[in-house]
């Protein structure tokens, strides 16, 4: 953490991909806000909630009480395998 420009907190910093970046901040800001995570910027990415009608046989995310991120569901139709890799589907003995 560095000490920010109001000298009243800190700024948060990573080390991403051979950069520094700015991941959040304490002190005299007015808050902050986690942005959209995309290829450029690391963010926070939204679970999607099962219960809502038409979700319920869609790949989702789901995210525990405690923060852990989960795949909950993935269509086999997505799955890709390169060339040369073979992709194994056993079903043991049922």
């Amino acid at each position: 953490m560095v000490p920010n420009s109001g000298g009243q907190g800190y700024d948060e910093y990573m080390y991403i991909q051979g950069a520094w970046d700015v991941i959040g901040v304490t002190g005299d800001h007015s808050g902050y806000i986690l942005p959209v995570a995309t290829t450029a910027i690391l963010g926070g990415v939204k679970a999607d909630d099962p219960t809502i009608q038409g979700h319920e046989n869609t790949e989702y995310l789901s995210v525990t009480q405690d923060g852990f991120m989960t795949l909950n569901k993935v269509s086999t139709s997505k799955l890709f395998v390169p060339t040369g890799d073979t992709l194994i589907i056993y079903g043991g003995t049922a």
